[in-house]
């Protein structure tokens, strides 16, 4: 059986609240058939070759998936460390069928919310970006204790242990969070400088974290730039995604951030 990544929540400049998510795909009209097959690079843990594919019989695919119809009847988890089996069942689900090569190990539904976008967005990318000197800066967080967050995390800790990169942990306990669920005792941030950048980490704590007034496009497209996008970017992405969903404002609660 897969193991199964439920969808992250983030807020950061090129990278979506749940909220955002729910309303780009309901303006995109998404194909409820098209799908991703992923490969992952074994030093990154990071996709390196994608396949876009179709699949018309989903509970087809829910029976190779060992989907349970109440925990995610839309397909919309991330399932990886599938079997060679599994993706010789899935390849024959395909539109047309295909014989998949053995690299692709993961699948998960085709997000249209980066679809338009015209450069690269650093989620899920952040650790190979950030060894090839592309990106600056990087912050992951989660509900700590997390097993799942922890192996996520993984990867980069021969690197930090190298000094190839520095990191910063910063626990925040939510007494409140933790009464309603019980077995997670708050929010953990894991900030990622390259050495010489740790000046980010202070900048995005003090100015994005512990921000005073409401979100705006001055702090998107500060949050942006600390994070390693360009400037025309960041115009870009204010422009053509938050701008078209003008309720859309992250509360300094909601930083539930990766980058």
């Amino acid at each position: 059986m897969p193991s199964v990544a439920h969808e992250p929540e983030m807020v950061a400049a090129g990278i979506p609240s749940p909220a955002f998510v729910s309303a780009v795909m309901a303006t995109t009209d998404p194909d409820p058939q098209e799908f991703v097959l992923q490969g992952f690079d074994p030093v990154t843990a990071t996709v390196c070759v994608e396949w876009r594919i179709r699949i018309a019989d989903l509970d087809a695919l829910r029976d190779v998936l060992a989907v349970d119809s109440d925990g995610d009847p839309e397909l919309r988890c991330f399932y990886y460390y599938l079997s060679a089996e599994e993706v010789r069942r899935i390849g024959e689900l395909c539109v047309p069928p295909v014989v998949l090569d053995a690299i692709y190990t993961g699948i998960t539904r085709f997000d249209p919310i980066f679809a338009d976008v015209p450069y690269m967005v650093h989620t899920n990318f952040e650790l190979p970006l950030m060894l090839e000197g592309r990106k600056p800066f990087a912050i992951l967080s989660d509900g700590y204790p997390s097993e799942w967050f922890d192996e996520h995390l993984a990867p980069f800790e021969p690197f930090v242990a190298s000094g190839q990169l520095v990191r910063r942990i910063v626990d925040m306990p939510l007494p409140e969070l933790k009464r309603r669920h019980p077995d997670v005792d708050g929010v953990r941030r894991v900030y990622f400088a390259l050495p010489g950048e740790e000046w980010r980490i202070d900048e995005y704590i003090a100015s994005i974290e512990n921000r005073t007034r409401d979100w705006d496009d001055e702090l998107e497209r500060l949050q942006g730039a600390l994070l390693g996008y360009e400037g025309g970017q960041n115009d870009w992405w204010i422009e053509h995604k938050v701008k078209k969903l003008a309720w859309w404002h992250p509360t300094p609660e909601a930083s539930e951030t990766s980058g």
